[in-house]
């Protein structure tokens, strides 16, 4: 079996380089459906013995699934094939003043391969305002520095092809659905855990994601609050041969992550630009004339 798997071609981001157009942000669309799971039950009614009454459609922990025509589907279970992950920061600042009088902004962190290192986020900072790296004594920082950390989301996104076992709408009735390109953001650490040791089974066994389907279950748990949240559980499935139409598909992916990193770079230099000038230099750059040679 080849587990080789190179991107070739160049990407829109390569291209636009070329032609000196690297400025240019992309357009802000997705094209790929996004998972997510469901934390509390979905309620809606159903006739028992004549009479109307309320019932869970769709339990806590179950899969839903957003297409990009605004579409909603749901499974308890689904089976995906990743094709590749990404990692991300994200915050909501809820005590940023906007401009208009508005208050609240949501920062958000490029896409990247490791968490490690200084990720650029949509206002002009690195990974949202907190520290970069491993922070050995988590206790030895600033109080200020240590809610900022816990307001700030690490994501794990994952991307491949998904096959919903047993989809439903919202009312419960079954629906046909083939399988489709997704991507899925992971934030709740059970979660987070169980989807990275899913992959280092998968890399000690010296094989790729993509060479392999996972089967996704939940499990559902609850705060002291009472409010509840779903798990993903994960099981290895069945080994998948890499075709030459995989290698599309994975192009595909890799140009929807440029794309959106474009937006996320278009808005750090945005954000980043007046910081970075004196007075003196923006008034001179304000100034500045093209000269022919």
């Amino acid at each position: 079996m080849d587990n080789t798997l190179a991107v070739i071609g160049k990407s829109p981001a390569d291209l636009a380089e070329i032609m000196g157009m690297s400025n240019v942000p992309a357009k802000s669309t997705s094209a790929l459906a996004e998972i997510k799971q469901v934390h509390q039950n979905v309620m809606g009614t159903k006739q028992v013995d004549g009479e109307a009454m309320e019932v869970a459609i769709v339990k806590a922990g179950a899969y839903s699934v957003t297409f990009p025509d605004d579409t909603v589907y749901y499974s308890d279970t689904i089976t995906i094939r990743p094709f590749m992950q990404r990692f991300q920061f994200q915050r909501y600042d809820k005590h940023y003043q906007k401009p208009d009088g508005g208050e609240g902004r949501m920062l958000r962190t490029v896409m990247a391969t490791s968490l490690n290192g200084d990720l650029k986020d949509n206002y002009g900072g690195f990974n949202c305002g907190r520290p970069s790296g491993y922070v050995k004594d988590f206790n030895s920082l600033p109080q200020e520095t240590q809610d900022l950390m816990r307001s700030t989301d690490r994501f794990k996104v994952i991307f491949g092809l998904c096959t919903l076992d047993k989809p439903k709408d919202a009312n419960g009735k079954a629906v046909k659905v083939k399988e489709f390109p997704f991507l899925m953001r992971i934030k709740n650490r059970d979660s987070f855990k169980a989807m990275t040791d899913m992959f280092n089974q998968i890399q000690r066994k010296n094989r790729l994601p993509i060479q392999h389907l996972l089967h996704l279950s939940s499990e559902v748990k609850s705060i002291p609050s009472g409010a509840t949240y779903g798990v993903v559980k994960a099981k290895l499935g069945e080994l998948v041969e890499i075709t030459t139409d995989d290698q599309e598909v994975l192009n595909n992916f890799v140009e929807w992550v440029e794309s959106m990193n474009s937006i996320t770079l278009s808005k750090w230099e945005e954000h980043r630009r007046p910081e970075e000038l004196s007075d003196d230099e923006s008034e001179i750059v304000a100034n500045v004339v093209e000269i022919d040679e």
